[in-house]
């Protein structure tokens, strides 16, 4: 058996067993995990859940502890720069003692490996156990010391998010370099792990670094943490643009169906760093997969609206250097403070339109009844939120803005309708498209068709 340590990973507890260590190298990780309560302990006795087996999950502090246990191979072959293959080590003699011991879940041939790949094990368990009451939105985040007010900055991996954590982080308080989980009232739980830092080619895992280390600022203790603003990062040297437009919005176009968000939409470099405003037809398809089991939320895409509502709107940031953010950050910070000042964050209003919305707008339409009917077609999906001319459709893990007549459409199925009541339903809000005759029912029958193909809407 070997070491084993406590922390607290998004109020999930952990007791992690490291085998294959050396003195130091335990240090060292009970060093890096820190600031999520690392401490030298035993095993649980009672309420013990095997990583990947069910991990414990609830309001507030999850009861019960997940136990991952970790190992480096010993006389593995592969040099510090080389993830261990598949089999490696297997087939050695074990002792009696080693083969009583659970298997280990994670392994590796050094300590630098064992302990990336923890880090990363740790977070999705805990993501895991919280999927169900926590926003969990792939980011980091730096507070304001003096408030406890929070900014979050998403992004992919190798947008930056580490690098600009620690240029924050050394002025304002660090929260976290990867996942960035948030309450129903917007309070933010920190999780000050580790940060992965990148280390020169050849070497493929990174080093997980204490924030203590790198000179980080904690959070202000005994304040609780807000979120008041979200910006979406865009670092120009990755080479990545600003990667999203909107779908097409001719009234009566055919094509009206668009999975995510079409054209390129990119602005000017100009003098950066620069920041703008976005939407959420311009931007959800890239937030999309930066959310942990958004599809799990209640009214996701409503709930999503609403908290960038609260935070003064969803922000893009395009820069170079991550230290050129910190004065742009300190603005932000005084921006947020001013509009908390005046009337506190706010729900989502002003032109945004959730399911509720539509439901009340469409719910007096008959509902088809009776197996004589004409064949109906309705709305199948998780949540739908209207955004100016266009909508957003969530269905299963895939998001879709929808432009032209198709809005129309799967706001008017959200009760069963015949073919007959969806034209009507269109010409009502886009008008007669020509003087030709039957040309809006044969907009309405392909645009329809489409939505069926696409799975957005079902025979009935």
């Amino acid at each position: 058996m070997g070491s084993v340590v406590s922390l607290v990973a998004l109020g999930v507890r952990f007791a992690v067993e490291l085998e294959g260590v050396s003195a130091s190298e335990l240090g060292q990780f009970v060093e890096s995990w820190k600031w999520c309560g690392a401490a030298l302990s035993e095993l649980p006795e009672v309420a013990g859940v095997r990583a990947g087996e069910g991990a414990p999950a609830g309001e507030g502090a999850p009861e019960g502890v997940a136990i991952i246990r970790a190992r480096v191979l010993s006389g593995a072959v592969g040099s510090a720069s080389e993830p261990p293959r598949r089999g490696e080590g297997e087939g050695a003699v074990e002792s009696a003692e080693s083969v009583s011991q659970p298997p280990p879940d994670v392994v590796a041939a050094n300590y630098r490996a064992l302990a990336d790949n923890l880090s990363g094990r740790i977070t999705r368990e805990a993501i895991d156990a919280r999927r169900g009451d926590l926003l969990m939105l792939h980011a980091g985040g730096v507070v304001d010391r003096a408030t406890g007010n929070v900014i979050a900055f998403i992004g992919p991996s190798g947008r930056g998010k580490t690098t600009a954590s620690i240029a924050l982080g050394r002025v304002f308080g660090y929260v976290t370099d990867e996942t960035l989980a948030i309450m129903d009232d917007l309070t933010v739980l920190p999780y000050g792990k580790p940060l992965s830092v990148k280390l020169p080619p050849p070497e493929l895992w990174k080093d997980q670094v204490s924030p203590s280390e790198l000179g980080l600022n904690r959070p202000p203790d005994g304040v609780a943490l807000q979120l008041v603003g979200v910006v979406m990062l865009d670092r120009v040297a990755s080479g990545a643009g600003a990667g999203v437009g909107v779908a097409g919005e001719s009234d009566f176009e055919e094509g009206a169906v668009a999975e995510g968000a079409g054209g390129e939409g990119g602005v000017g470099e100009g003098e950066l760093p620069s920041i703008r405003s976005v939407g959420l037809t311009e931007s959800i398809g890239e937030l999309v997969p930066q959310i942990s089991y958004l599809p799990e939320r209640e009214r996701p895409l409503r709930r999503l609206a609403e908290v960038f509502e609260a935070c003064g709107g969803l922000k893009q940031v395009r820069y170079r250097e991550a230290t050129t953010l910190v004065p742009l950050f300190a603005r932000l910070f005084e921006e947020a403070a001013g509009r908390l000042d005046v009337g506190g964050p706010r729900a989502a209003q002003s032109g945004v339109q959730g399911d509720d919305a539509v439901a009340g707008d469409l719910g007096h339409g008959e509902q088809l009844a009776g197996t004589d009917a004409a064949p109906g077609y309705l709305t199948v999906a998780l949540d739908v939120l209207r955004d100016g001319e266009s909508l957003i459709v969530l269905s299963g893990t895939t998001v879709r803005v929808l432009a032209g007549i198709a809005p129309v459409i799967v706001e008017a199925a959200v009760v069963p309708r015949t073919e007959v009541e969806l034209i009507d339903a269109v010409v009502a809000m886009h008008g007669v498209p020509s003087d030709e005759e039957g040309a809006a029912e044969s907009l309405v029958r392909a645009a329809v068709a489409e939505l069926v193909d696409a799975g957005l809407l079902a025979v009935v």
